[in-house]
C-alpha cells in the first residue's frame, strides 16, 4: 500500500474491528494536566481503535449526553523525529482546514470540536456506529438496486460538494465512506484531500492502490503527462 500520512479517520488511521473494551486501561489517554479543556467537555471511553500516531475513543460530552468519536493524535516528539512530528502537525491543521470548509454537509462527516496542547491535538467528529460501508457489503453480499441509487446519490452529493469548493478527495474508497445511525452516507478520511484552482494541476502519487484513478498513475510512471485534478476523485 501506498505510504499514507497517519491522519486518515476511522477508516485508515484505526482498525474498528478491534472489540470494545469498557475496562481496557486509561494509558493511552493524554495527561489531563495538558488536555484540560477537553477533559472538561467530554468524558473520554472505550477505545474504538489505534493508529500510528493516533488513538480513538468514544467520548461522551458531559453538557447534553451525546456521544461523538475523539482522535486523540499525538504530535510530540517522543515517537518520532521532530520533523515528522513538525509535519504531521502541519497536516493535521490542513485537514482540519478542509473539513471546516466541507462543514454543514449532511453527506460529509462532520467536526464537531478541536482542542490543541503542546503535545496533542483532539479532533471530534460525530460518531457514525454503522461503520464502514465496506464491512456493511461485505456483509449483505449484495445491494438491492434502490438501496444503491440512494448510497450513490448521497456519494455523489457529497463529492459535487467538495468539488464545488476545489477539493480533491484524492483516496474515495468504500472504507472511507461510513454510515450513520440511519444508513446514510457519510464522507470521511479527508488526509489527502487538497484544495486546487482550476489551472492548477496536482503531480503527487496518493491514495490507495485498487481505487488509484488512471491519471494518477500516469504522473508516477511518466515525466511528460499531464498532471491530475477534480475529476480524479
Amino acid at each position: 500500500m501506498i505510504e499514507k500520512d497517519p491522519l486518515a479517520f476511522l477508516s485508515n488511521v484505526i482498525d474498528h474491528r478491534m472489540a470494545f473494551d469498557e475496562d481496557e486501561p486509561d494509558h493511552d489517554l493524554p495527561d489531563k494536566s495538558v488536555a484540560k479543556e477537553f477533559y472538561a467537555r467530554y468524558e473520554p471511553k472505550e477505545i474504538l481503535g489505534r493508529g500510528v500516531s493516533s488513538t480513538v475513543r468514544r467520548v461522551k460530552e458531559k453538557s447534553t449526553g451525546r456521544e461523538f468519536a475523539a482522535k486523540i493524535i499525538d504530535i510530540s516528539c517522543e515517537k518520532s523525529t521532530d520533523h515528522q512530528a513538525e509535519e504531521l502537525k502541519s497536516a493535521t491543521k490542513k485537514e482540519i482546514n478542509i473539513l471546516r470548509m466541507c462543514a454543514g454537509h449532511p453527506h460529509i462527516i462532520e467536526l464537531h470540536d478541536v482542542f490543541e496542547s503542546p503535545t496533542f491535538i483532539f479532533l471530534v467528529f460525530e460518531i457514525c456506529k454503522k461503520g464502514e460501508l465496506f464491512d456493511y457489503l461485505n456483509q449483505v453480499v449484495t445491494l438491492s438496486e434502490k438501496r444503491t441509487r440512494i448510497v450513490m446519490k448521497q456519494l455523489l452529493d457529497a463529492v459535487e460538494f467538495i468539488h464545488d469548493k476545489n477539493i480533491v478527495h484524492r483516496d474515495l474508497k468504500p472504507e472511507n465512506i461510513l454510515l450513520d445511525d440511519n444508513m446514510n452516507v457519510k464522507l470521511s478520511d479527508f488526509g489527502f484531500a487538497t484544495v486546487v484552482s482550476n489551472d492548477n494541476e496536482l503531480f503527487d502519487l496518493c491514495g490507495t492502490p485498487g481505487y488509484l484513478a488512471p491519471e494518477v498513475l500516469k504522473v508516477s510512471m511518466f515525466e511528460d503527462v499531464s498532471g491530475y485534478g477534480k475529476p480524479a476523485d
